[in-house]
């Protein structure tokens, strides 16, 4: 599960070619994640499916700051693939990863990896970051934790990739935006004073499959 002394984040967002998907999932959790999570500063590994939004899947590594991703030992996993790697790597799609630390958190992590998380990513003018970042920790988050069926959010920024902002929220099933209260909670007034300025959004509900 998710760790509370997490302050950096690995995300991969990809398709597969069809004609590898079976082999690419066993190869993702019999052998990448485990190898992963022998790296040190690598504390969990998540990964998700999309129900709603693409690409279709998502790798999320809790990190205990986003400097892994620059050690030695994570570099000798970059470097030096496995033969069963060298074969996968080709056949991903429409890939984009994220590394990320994190700048706020809200809520109760539930004692078990939820079922599904929402990741919203976002750019925002320069002239805007600072109300953006107001809204989104005063009004926006919380106001949507508050919402039934979701347990908590974290947002962070890239250190590599874009969109620059990433929050993602841990829930308890798929339709939890398409709720009232949901729809309630992401329409105050400084939501609208603020949505206009929003770029690039991103937006992928995704099932958990494997952690």
């Amino acid at each position: 599960m998710a760790t509370q002394n997490a302050n950096g984040l690995l995300a991969v967002w990809t398709d597969i070619a069809p004609e590898a998907e079976r082999e690419f999932n066993d190869w993702y959790n019999t052998e990448h994640i485990p190898q992963l999570l022998g790296v040190p500063g690598f504390l969990s590994g998540r990964r998700y499916q999309a129900v709603e939004g693409e690409p279709k899947y998502l790798a999320l590594y809790d990190l205990s700051d986003a400097e892994v991703m620059k050690s030695d030992a994570f570099r000798q996993v970059r470097e030096m693939p496995t033969e069963w790697t060298k074969k996968m790597r080709p056949l991903f799609r429409n890939t984009a990863i994220g590394v990320y630390r994190q700048i706020f958190s809200h809520g109760t992590q539930p004692a078990q990896d939820a079922d599904f998380v929402l990741t919203v990513r976002l750019n925002i003018p320069a002239d805007k970051e600072q109300d953006f970042n107001d809204w989104y920790n005063i009004d926006h988050v919380p106001a949507l934790v508050g919402v039934p069926g979701v347990y908590c959010a974290r947002r962070y920024a890239a250190v590599e990739g874009d969109p620059k902002y990433l929050a993602l929220y841990e829930m308890n099933a798929a339709g939890v935006p398409k709720t009232p209260e949901w729809d309630k909670a992401r329409n105050s007034e400084w939501t609208m004073r603020i949505r206009p300025h929003l770029k690039d959004g991103k937006i992928i509900i995704s099932r958990r499959i494997f952690s």
